[in-house]
């Protein structure tokens, strides 16, 4: 199956061309996150609705962050093989459907299958094969190009923070969320035709080069315990200011704060990257992250959760925005969509467990402390953990 992308002889790399497609790999991030992400301003009202509290209203973000980011393993491959068109049909499918049937559902454990793999599903089709095609879009400005496009990500959070504020508030978060399923959908087909099949393929880009096992692994470990804590204020932040007397508006906006944060990270630290170099930047990040829960922990009303939301925003945009950098520096990018896809069943399993160990530790303590110490932990040890890699000759430049 294929959609046929604008009319073009011969793609180039570099062209107008491949500028339409990181324009529609933009759209696509920016569609999938920003539902993905918007979760915390449903978390309230459904738990609410089926009367359940936060540990088991948390499990609907996990198993969403759970698929989305281990199914990548799948589909990771699949794009390195086929192309990202026909993924990026089935993940505005998975979303169109998963919502709607969210929409409609009358029990929690419900939602935990229609949003849960609907939006997780939706979520693995699209990031990881639109990340992996921008690479195969571009050679020279392919630093640039990836930039832009995980900027979406953050472009996503900010738009879709008050925009579900607003229509859970004005008509309730069942009819939002069929709002939602029919312009996602919508959206993502308009993405997968501007994208189109790149013109570089696998076999196109270089000799495979030997993996290194040890450095993937501790990658993969400290990307593990970082996305523990990483995922953590996307369902719970906005809960944690209400907790600490903020309206449910301004609360909401703190995700608008980490989205805004997260597009400067992106294009700041990529830059600043160029210069210093990818996987400093990219432990820099780590360690942000770690020390971003005890600026969490010391906040005591708005304004302190304002500076945790700054500090995790332009961590978290750095961090995500080097991952494919350092992964084609370190392994080649021949195989960048495996790579990105292995690494992303840690950020699946980090973002599945911190969400639901943190709202059960609130149940049980009443309190966000304890959450935080341990979240603190988690984040210092995978700091820890990634400044013992060192640089190598890159095997392939990624800037070209």
């Amino acid at each position: 199956m294929s959609i046929a992308g604008p009319a073009v002889a011969e793609p180039r790399l570099d062209s107008w061309r491949a500028w339409t497609a990181a324009a529609g790999a933009t759209l696509a991030a920016t569609v999938v996150y920003g539902i993905a992400y918007g979760y915390g301003q449903f978390f309230g009202p459904m738990s609410a609705t089926f009367g359940t509290g936060m540990g088991a209203g948390s499990v609907v973000f996990s198993i969403t962050m759970l698929f989305g980011f281990g199914m990548s393993a799948l589909t990771g491959p699949l794009a390195d093989r086929i192309g990202p068109q026909v993924l990026l049909v089935a993940g505005a499918s998975c979303i169109g459907i998963g919502l709607y049937l969210t929409s409609i559902a009358q029990d929690l454990w419900q939602a935990y299958v229609t949003y849960g793999l609907g939006v997780g599903l939706g979520l693995a089709f699209v990031y990881v094969p639109v990340v992996t095609a921008i690479g195969r879009w571009f050679d020279r400005y392919r630093a640039i190009a990836t930039g832009v496009v995980v900027a979406g990500v953050g472009i996503g959070t900010v738009v879709t923070a008050p925009l579900s504020e607003a229509m859970v508030a004005g008509f309730g978060w069942r009819q939002a969320y069929e709002t939602y399923a029919i312009g996602g959908a919508a959206l993502l087909l308009l993405a997968a035709w501007a994208i189109g099949r790149p013109p570089c393929s696998a076999d196109r880009t270089g000799p495979v080069s030997r993996v290194d096992t040890r450095g993937f692994g501790t990658i993969y470990l400290s990307t593990l315990l970082l996305s523990t804590v990483m995922y953590v204020p996307f369902a719970h932040l906005a809960a944690a200011a209400e907790w600490l007397g903020s309206t449910p508006g301004t609360a909401a906006t703190l995700i608008s704060v980490i989205g805004i944060s997260s597009i400067v990270g992106r294009l700041a630290i990529t830059a600043a990257a160029g210069r210093l170099g990818a996987l400093v930047m990219y432990q820099g990040c780590h360690v942000a992250v770690g020390l971003s829960c005890l600026v969490w922990m010391a906040a005591s009303g708005f304004a302190g959760m304002l500076v945790f939301a700054v500090v995790i925003g332009l961590a978290y945009g750095g961090y995500s925005a080097l991952i494919p950098v350092v992964l084609a520096e370190r392994f080649g990018i021949e195989r960048l969509g495996t790579m990105l896809g292995l690494l992303f069943t840690a950020i699946g399993a980090g973002a599945a467990i911190g969400p639901v160990l943190v709202g059960y530790a609130v149940e049980q303590s009443g309190s966000y402390t304890p959450a935080l110490t341990m979240l603190s932990v988690f984040g210092m040890l995978g700091a820890g953990i990634i400044l013992t890699l060192r640089p190598r000759p890159a095997v392939r430049r990624w800037d070209g």
